[in-house]
């Protein structure tokens, strides 16, 4: 038994699990980009996600982890794709830049969606049509009075993945 153990610890001890990278550990966390949809907010930068619900950091392997809507999270990212055992969000930009977000967080189903003309938020409890699109040097906005914010980097022609679809989850729950 006490040779098993042994064997097991060094197994263990020789695997390299992915650590946090260390921009998200030794820096402070300054968002380069923030949502506010009403009275809720999440912002990030390039290795966190933060918000009252989520705690995100990249890993030095390129996945993700923490906490999202008080669950432990672990995903695994490529460009169109976060995948893990409670989170599926799938990326897709059509034709005039249309981005849309679908997908799954503990088994309920989301889609988001942002174009020149309107954001579309969907959810289990919750939607939103904010029609109407403004865009300045520091943000875009959505709806007829500014309710969706997208500010700094998340405002950009490009929405930033995978920060964009978590901090998206983050808001709705």
């Amino acid at each position: 038994m006490r040779a098993s153990l042994i064997v097991v610890t060094l197994a263990f001890s020789s695997c390299n699990f992915p650590t946090v990278v260390p921009e998200a550990l030794n820096t402070e966390f300054k968002p380069t980009g923030e949502l506010l949809l009403y009275n809720r907010t999440a912002s990030f930068d390039a290795y966190r996600v933060r918000s009252i619900k989520c705690n995100l950091s990249k890993r030095s392997d390129g996945s993700w982890a923490g906490t999202l809507a008080e669950r432990p999270i672990d995903v695994t990212v490529t460009d169109k794709r976060i995948s893990g055992v409670e989170l599926m969000l799938t990326r897709e930009i059509t034709d005039g830049n249309k981005t849309v977000i679908t997908g799954q967080f503990q088994n309920r189903i989301y889609r988001f969606e942002f174009d020149d003309q309107r954001a579309l938020f969907r959810g289990p409890n919750k939607a939103f049509t904010l029609d109407g699109r403004e865009v300045s040097p520091t943000q875009t906005t959505y709806g007829p009075q500014g309710n969706l914010q997208l500010r700094g980097e998340a405002g950009g022609e490009n929405l930033p993945w995978p920060q964009m679809g978590f901090a998206l989850i983050a808001m709705m729950n």
